[in-house]
């Protein structure tokens, strides 16, 4: 996926923060922010849209939320001598605790594979939710270690810091059960002592129980 689209995909999924693109586009020249400096803006934005949103309404928050699912890399093999992205294929495992309604934290452990590399990493960091109707959406900064092993000649593998910056949606099947529609993430790593910018899609199931009610909501079993 091209950052372009990336963007495209974050602004559809958040219509409030296109608002804010655009006004922010007459003031300032952002043709000239790199690609991952773009997205990083757009996620930083999608955070402040969920949490005004959030403080006008919305519906209930689960307490805790479980995802498991499938998860596609494009990462940034050039960087330390390939000669074209390398497409890796994976999984992402992330359970999220929520404080508040609205307000989490997520850790999330992925690895992808390729033929000659493979990247794995581990983050942790505050999540913002949004629920509205049966759709759930998401934004997380996380901070935390990225691994590599290059399986070419005698093999090399390296471990350094990571920051993750992205969001998401999820649907919701019943009460227990949610699809993860999309999640895109930018993931900054300077392994091999270079700096790579990662792209990610991840998309599986979320399972979730308990419930941060909204605030005036009252349960059936209290009504008179």
């Amino acid at each position: 996926m091209r950052p372009g689209e990336l963007l495209k995909h974050l602004m559809k999924a958040f219509p409030p923060v296109a608002a804010l693109w655009f006004r922010l586009k007459r003031r300032i020249q952002l043709e000239k922010i790199p690609a991952a400096g773009a997205v990083a803006l757009i996620t930083f934005l999608m955070l402040g849209a969920a949490g005004s949103a959030w403080a006008q309404g919305g519906g209930d928050t689960p307490r805790v939320q479980v995802f498991g699912g499938y998860s596609y890399t494009r990462f940034d093999s050039p960087s330390f001598g390939f000669s074209n992205p390398s497409g890796l294929n994976g999984y992402t495992f992330a359970p999220a605790f929520n404080l508040i309604r609205g307000f989490g934290v997520v850790a999330e452990l992925s690895g992808q594979y390729g033929t000659n590399v493979n990247f794995r990493d581990i983050t942790v960091g505050p999540q913002f939710l949004y629920p509205k109707g049966k759709a759930m959406f998401f934004a997380h900064v996380m901070f935390g270690k990225a691994r590599s092993l290059v399986q070419v000649g005698a093999g090399e593998e390296d471990t350094e810091r990571a920051v993750a910056v992205g969001g998401g949606m999820d649907y919701d099947l019943t009460r227990r059960f949610a699809i993860r529609v999309f999640q895109v993430d930018y993931i900054h790593t300077t392994l091999f002592s270079e700096k790579q910018n990662n792209y990610r899609f991840s998309t599986g199931l979320v399972y979730r129980w308990g419930a941060l009610k909204k605030k005036g909501h009252r349960s059936p079993l209290a009504t008179p």
